[in-house]
């Protein structure tokens, strides 16, 4: 006799996992559910939370969960003003309970990966606002309140675990460090250990609003400066949240610079994680947003004249990104030669990846490219025109 197919093992590997929605610096990922492997009364999930991010404060509606921590350590927050700590790390189960507050800070040097089991296939999460008691806020779309997400500031820095915020900041304070100007993640005091300038790896991201001209000359003095600072409002926590260095703001775009001045051996991927997750906040905006990223040598440190210095990258890798953003239409991000194959497995995973084309870059020449996302049709670069083929 035949075993009834229904009665059979199913194994879930990890490319298989299916993202869920993402609450702050945690994301979610389904594991074994009706859509993985058909199972109807059981769900298991994978909670992930990088080293000094923390949640949103959020609630779940409709089901209650159980966590068991695998790796990292960290605090839950939880009460109704969120301000209750309670320390995990590995090896403890939690019971979450529905529309229980809470928030998840991941305070080790290693990603918190919470092993997730619930009674309901579907999660329901919210987000909810501390500061006021009784029923949680419903999460709605930012373009419909006009209330754009903050960055998740964190009391630490995000590379050296020195205390930058809390009752802890005051000792740092007396030694002079303090969060950084170009991310409020870091510290000054990492920046400083760069001295002068120096040959180093770097990836860099260029963003632009497409279309920006031809809205120059359509719309009031009011309308565009209200368009740039919903961009910068969602473009600057999506940079500080993946280790992003806002190097400038450029009119109606901005340079982005990863792996300095604290470097990092995912440098690139951060950057593309940080470009996903830009265009994802812009989805519903009346603007669209053109990104390049390109990761390669460069000359980074404190540049400038005697009395006006400061930290700063230059080189041909900058020259090719902001080549590479020209390139880009609204909604797209185009990834250089080096960025996109070190970041081929994060494509995959995220069901991003596409096959490379060869454009011609003006001062540059024949390069393979890697384009990502859907533009709007006949969308326009940032000087109204639609994008030649030699850039």
């Amino acid at each position: 006799m035949s075993p009834d197919p229904a009665h059979q093992i199913s194994v879930v590997k990890r490319h298989q996992l299916q993202a869920g929605v993402a609450s702050g610096g945690m994301t979610r990922a389904a594991a074994i559910s009706a859509d993985t492997v058909g199972s109807e009364q059981i769900f298991m999930g994978i909670s992930r939370l990088p080293p000094g991010l923390r949640s949103s404060a959020h609630i779940h509606t409709n089901c209650e969960s159980a966590l068991y921590v695998a790796s990292g350590r960290g605090r839950f927050l939880i009460g109704p003003k969120v301000d209750r700590s309670v320390p995990i790390e590995p090896g403890d189960c939690i019971h979450v309970p529905p529309n229980a507050p809470h928030v998840v800070v991941n305070d080790g040097d290693v990603e918190l990966v919470l092993i997730v089991a619930r009674n309901t296939q579907v999660e329901r999460v919210q987000e909810y606002d501390a500061d006021v008691q009784g029923p949680p806020t419903v999460a709605v779309s930012s373009a419909a309140t006009g209330l754009l997400p903050g960055p998740l500031l964190l009391d630490r820095c995000k590379t050296c675990r020195v205390p930058i915020r809390g009752p802890l900041a005051a000792f740092s304070r007396v030694r002079g460090i303090h969060p950084y100007d170009k991310n409020p993640q870091l510290c000054n005091r990492c920046e400083s250990k760069i001295r002068g300038a120096e040959d180093t790896v770097v990836t860099v991201l260029f963003a632009d609003i497409r279309g920006s001209t031809l809205r120059t000359r359509q719309s009031s003095n009011e309308e565009l400066l209200k368009m740039m600072r919903e961009f910068f409002n969602s473009a600057a926590p999506a940079m500080y949240e993946h280790f992003g260095v806002v190097d400038q703001f450029l009119g109606d775009g901005m340079k982005v610079l990863f792996n300095v001045p604290s470097p990092r051996v995912s440098h690139a991927e951060d950057a593309v994680k940080a470009a996903l997750a830009l265009q994802e906040r812009l989805r519903d905006m009346s603007f669209g947003v053109g990104i390049g990223i390109e990761t390669g040598m460069a000359l980074a440190g404190h540049i400038g004249l005697t009395d006006a210095v400061d930290f700063t990258c230059v080189g041909e890798t900058v020259n090719m990104a902001a080549r590479l953003q020209a390139l880009a239409r609204g909604g797209e991000i185009v990834l250089g030669p080096t960025v996109f194959r070190k970041t081929a497995e994060l494509l995959e995973m995220r069901g991003t990846a596409s096959s490379p084309e060869i454009v011609d870059l003006k001062g540059i020449g024949r390069v393979e490219v890697l384009r990502i996302g859907t533009p709007a049709e006949g969308d326009m670069d940032s000087t109204g025109a639609v994008p030649s083929p030699q850039l």
